[in-house]
């Protein structure tokens, strides 16, 4: 697919800098950055099977809160420990 669009002068110029930087010519350059980005999944769709999991545990928000706080402490007194 060829595909024609309008960028701003400075986009342009970054694109250049970027391609120059990879050693490529910047219409390679430009389709391989759309090609990655095209191949990426979005976040919901990254989270939806935990969402889903989420929903079906039976786990209020406010438990699951608690779980995090008790992680997130846990964590931290294990770095202390580890830096001191």
């Amino acid at each position: 697919m060829t595909l024609s669009i309008s960028i701003t002068r400075e986009t342009e110029e970054r694109l250049r800098k970027q391609a120059d930087a990879a050693g490529k010519d910047v219409s390679t350059y430009v389709a391989e950055v759309v090609e990655q980005a095209a191949a990426k999944e979005s976040l919901d769709q990254i989270l939806s099977p935990l969402r889903r999991e989420f929903a079906g545990s039976g786990t209020s928000d406010e438990q699951l809160t608690e779980e995090i706080t008790i992680a997130q402490t846990a964590y931290r007194a294990e770095q202390q420990k580890k830096s001191a």
